[in-house]
């Protein structure tokens, strides 16, 4: 796989969660305006993210280009990445599907192999950077990983706020820590 196929990937993936959340917004939004506004922010968060890959696949294909070979992902299937947002998305789109399994959704894909590939190309995107000699644009990689943070602490709220299932809000507050596998 290619350093292009790579950012195309993640993009995609970025750009199906944000319409993933957006859908749940409608769904969930006439239970209460505040959980429609949370799954409206998290679809904004997650085109975010659609963008600042974008601008580290411009700055990749200036630096080095984008035919090189792509950083190698342990433990990363792609297949299973697709499968499992293909999942979501016909669960979001044929059920009504409750707030608890809107947020076990949520948790699944914030702690799934997608966001391996994300950090992956935030490193490949530090190294443009260095190559480039553009330090100053590491500010940007620092607010994305904030930015990245702050999504997932959102989640997090959301869940603490939202929920009465008193599982779920352990999953979600254990989205915080960095050795949790997978859940999809």
């Amino acid at each position: 796989m290619t350093l292009a196929e790579t950012f195309d990937l993640c993009q995609e993936i970025e750009l199906r969660h944000a319409k993933l959340y957006a859908t749940l917004s409608v769904r969930l939004g006439e239970v209460d305006e505040r959980i429609a506004r949370f799954w409206q922010e998290m679809s904004a968060e997650e085109w975010q993210h659609h963008l600042t890959v974008s601008f580290g696949r411009s700055l990749c294909a200036q630096t080095f280009g984008l035919d090189r070979p792509a950083p190698q992902f342990a433990d990363v299937s792609i297949e299973r990445i697709n499968e499992a947002l293909s999942e979501y998305e016909e669960r979001v789109h044929a059920e009504e599907v409750t707030l608890n399994e809107a947020f076990e959704i949520a948790i699944a894909l914030e702690t799934g192999e997608s966001d391996t590939i994300y950090e992956e190309l935030v490193s490949t995107i530090k190294e443009a950077i260095y190559q480039s000699n553009r330090p100053y644009l590491l500010n940007r990689i620092s607010q994305m990983e904030k930015d990245m943070d702050n999504h997932v602490n959102h989640l997090i709220d959301a869940a603490k706020r939202f929920s009465i299932d008193p599982d779920l809000v352990r999953k979600a507050h254990r989205l915080s820590d960095s050795d949790i596998p997978p859940l999809n």
